[in-house]
């Protein structure tokens, strides 16, 4: 941590380290490769739109380098009653859920129903330790990237039963409906167009969800989605 990194999503950053989502590709991007952490504001659907920053980069299928402009904003809203936060990077999710948590709108042992083409569970190299949200927020920015935050909230106790939503097949599982103190965690990567997922049944799953959650975390994901493409899905289910 350097006196130019915030301690919480007031104002946008620049990571420059080889560490968190910056890792990818770091050696094959130039001189200085960095990407944009845009601020959190509370506002609405409407507030959600692409940014024109650099938010990951990483090598394709091919081996060619892309890179994807995130969000101009993280956005801190509500769907139908329910606190919602919008994210670029989904990585990000793992501060909101602590936040949740510190303020009294989760419950320990959250279920956890994720929607997303990706399980987002590979261990990261270090584990959490911390216990204050500055803490949560260095480790999410500084040692999680998009595909590893969702072992260590689990190691933490932040989050228990997790359903993996991964294709349409798994849309009919309604078997944590009813939970009470619930995290719906959408990956609107999920809607990318090589998923092929009819959006009237995952839109019944969401909502479903959505009249018993206590928290929704929503990523845009830059490298998995065209972020048009993205904000537009996403105003679609709301």
């Amino acid at each position: 941590m350097t006196a130019e990194h915030p301690t919480d999503y007031s104002r946008p950053f620049a990571i420059a380290q080889p560490v968190g989502n910056n890792a990818f590709a770091y050696d094959r991007r130039g001189d200085e490769p960095r990407i944009w952490v845009p601020a959190l504001i509370s506002g609405t659907w409407d507030d959600v739109a692409p940014g024109e920053r650099i938010a990951f980069a990483d090598l394709d299928e091919h081996g060619r380098l892309q890179e994807a402009c995130g969000l101009a904003n993280l956005v801190s809203t509500r769907w139908r009653g329910v606190p919602a936060v919008v994210l670029d990077n989904h990585n990000h999710a793992f501060y909101f859920w602590h936040h949740a948590r510190q303020q009294g709108i989760l419950d320990a042992g959250a279920t956890l129903v994720h929607v997303d083409q990706h399980r987002d569970t590979r261990v990261p190299d270090q584990a959490y330790t911390g216990t204050t949200l500055a803490e949560a927020f260095a480790y999410t920015n500084f040692h999680l990237n998009v595909g590893n935050y969702i072992v260590p909230a689990r190691d933490r106790g932040l989050i228990a039963a997790t359903q993996f939503v991964t294709g349409a097949s798994a849309l009919g599982d309604t078997r944590f409906v009813a939970h009470r103190n619930k995290i719906l965690n959408l990956d609107l990567d999920f809607f990318a167009p090589e998923m092929g997922i009819d959006l009237p049944p995952a839109r019944r799953f969401i909502e479903a969800h959505l009249a018993t959650a206590s928290l929704v975390t929503i990523a845009t994901s830059p490298f998995f989605i065209d972020q048009s493409r993205a904000v537009a899905v996403l105003r679609s289910l709301v």
